[in-house]
């Protein structure tokens, strides 16, 4: 079962306030579904969601009082088109990941990168045919790039959890993907955390006892990969303790230190308790918390750092079957609960927040009013009690060299990555072709179209296929092991001619290497 969750974001205000309980309404009547929220750089608020049964995506922009400035929908209305997540980016525009069948009646991923003027600058769809799949996260990097996290990308119906890079302009760098095994299924991507040297996705894997292949049970999954595709480390969390539960949410420390919320599920499988994780910056297991317990359900959303020893955490909670409450949370880093803010109660769950400069918390959820869906988003101080109104006027969307009007969008995706699936269905693209074989003189080496790297130094492999590459190293190693030839090749896409004829007549390993592992081969044979 799927619980809230929030994002982090952050401004800077000194203004006057005027007292009065803050919570907001969106799309009344309108059947909206909200699925993220983050601040903008001018003070105000955008949230992505859906409306209109989830045919289109919906866009706010709200004032720093919640008040709309302009709202804009992605689609037509002739499809499902589901806007999952939102995030301004540093040249005041936006990047909006989402999910649609507007090319493949199963569900395809869309990228969207918007202006400051919320107009579309270039968009994506990673289309595999015939394969249902969700976009989770998508975020910019500190270089400019961009980094999604998302469900299934792969021919192999096993394969789930997916990380795809994008450069500025929207053209695929690499993807990953985390196979699965027969006993491990169900992965979700729930979150993503960008570092300067890497980015740490937080999943859920159904993952079987020590011991045992089945039951799967439900677990706590993290792994952290660098800027370049290389896996660091991964980690399911109570694979060796019987620690069961599902994550949500995941901040980081100054220290370090990461903190991940979610719900911990007792051992009887029908109570759980709002509880959060810690895990080192290398990825070690370091300890868990409930932050209720004895409760008959319950389950974190979000999780944020107010100071380096308290956290902030929004989520619900059930003491009993027939009663709930949606709340914020502050507790040290141990657990220990400091106060309890119960607040305006959302029937669909706070989906998503962020945090203020100010020490400020928005939380965005849904609820039912009159048969249909509406958005609801409350606001509250460092100290959980409703925030303040601002009476000072601010100038919004000042990037942007005209007003900004609401209107209805339906985005030509010309773009297709129908790439995304090449190396899986093609495998010829990925393979190192070099003839004549036998050779007496020279070769003809073609270089592969991709590159993959696969690594099983982790818990579970994870394999990375490179789309974008400037060069490598081709390598001819004799029977004795013996390396006998080793140059850098540039990738030009025009196919490398080699003289052999001083080397000995025998059999050659040629392989290609990139980034220090070997990601093709051939032998070969010279007369």
């Amino acid at each position: 079962m799927k619980i809230a969750f929030f994002f982090i974001c952050i401004v800077v205000l000194q203004i006057n306030t005027v007292v009065q309980e803050w919570v907001h309404y969106y799309g009344q009547g309108q059947n909206t579904v909200c699925r993220s929220i983050t601040n903008d750089y001018d003070k105000g608020m955008v949230i992505s969601g859906m409306i209109d049964g989830y045919t289109y995506s919906w866009i706010i922009k709200t004032d720093i009082n919640g008040e709309i400035i302009w709202n804009k929908r992605i689609g037509n209305g002739n499809y499902y088109c589901w806007g999952e997540n939102i995030e301004k980016t540093s040249d005041g525009g936006k990047i909006l990941c989402g999910t649609w069948q507007k090319e493949d009646p199963e569900f395809d991923v869309f990228i969207l990168k918007l202006n400051a003027c919320g107009e579309i600058e270039w968009c994506k769809t990673l289309y595999t045919p015939g394969h249902y799949e969700l976009c989770g996260k998508v975020k910019q990097t500190p270089e400019g790039d961009y980094i999604l996290a998302a469900n299934y990308f792969e021919t192999n119906p096993f394969s789930r959890t997916s990380l795809f890079k994008f450069n500025s302009s929207g053209d695929l760098l690499w993807q990953q993907f985390f196979p699965l095994e027969y006993a491990y299924y169900n992965d979700d991507v729930y979150d993503l955390l960008v570092d300067n040297d890497g980015y740490v996705v937080l999943t859920t894997r159904y993952y079987p006892n020590p011991g045992t292949t089945m039951p799967a049970i439900e677990r706590h999954h993290l792994f952290k990969t660098d800027t370049a595709g290389n896996l660091q480390w991964d980690l399911v969390y109570g694979a060796d303790n019987y620690y069961y539960g599902g994550p949500w949410s995941l901040t980081k420390s100054n220290t370090g230190a990461y903190y991940e919320a979610g719900r911990h599920l007792q051992q009887n499988m029908s109570e759980s308790s709002p509880a959060f994780i810690k895990v080192s910056a290398a990825g070690n297991p370091l300890y868990d918390a409930d932050v209720i317990s004895n409760v008959y359900w319950g389950g974190l959303s979000s999780v944020d750092i107010l100071q380096d020893s308290l956290l902030v955490m929004v989520g619900g909670y059930s003491p009993d079957p027939n009663t709930s409450y949606d709340a914020f949370f502050k507790s040290d880093t141990n657990g220990n609960l400091r106060k309890t803010k119960i607040i305006q109660r959302a029937s669909g769950s706070y989906w998503t927040a962020c945090q203020t400069a100010d020490s400020k918390f928005i939380a965005a959820g849904n609820d039912v009013y009159n048969n249909s869906w509406r958005i609801v988003v409350v606001k509250v101080n460092s100290n959980l009690e409703y925030d303040s109104l601002y009476t000072q006027p601010f100038t919004y969307d000042s990037l942007c060299p005209h007003p900004i009007v609401s209107d209805t969008i339906d985005p030509n995706c010309d773009n297709v990555l129908v790439s995304v699936d090449e190396p899986f269905k093609k495998p010829e693209t990925t393979q190192l072709k070099v003839y004549p074989n036998p050779t007496d003189k020279n070769l003809t080496i073609e270089l592969p179209k991709y590159l993959v790297v696969t690594d099983n130094s982790g818990n579970i492999p994870a394999t990375t296929i490179y789309h974008q590459w400037s060069s490598a190293t081709l390598q001819a190693i004799d029977l004795q092991g013996k390396t006998v030839l080793q140059q850098e090749v540039a990738n030009t896409g025009v196919p490398l001619q080699l003289d052999v004829s001083r080397l000995p007549a025998g059999m050659y390993q040629f392989r290609l290497v990139y980034r220090g592992k070997p990601v093709a081969g051939s032998k070969v044979v010279v007369k």
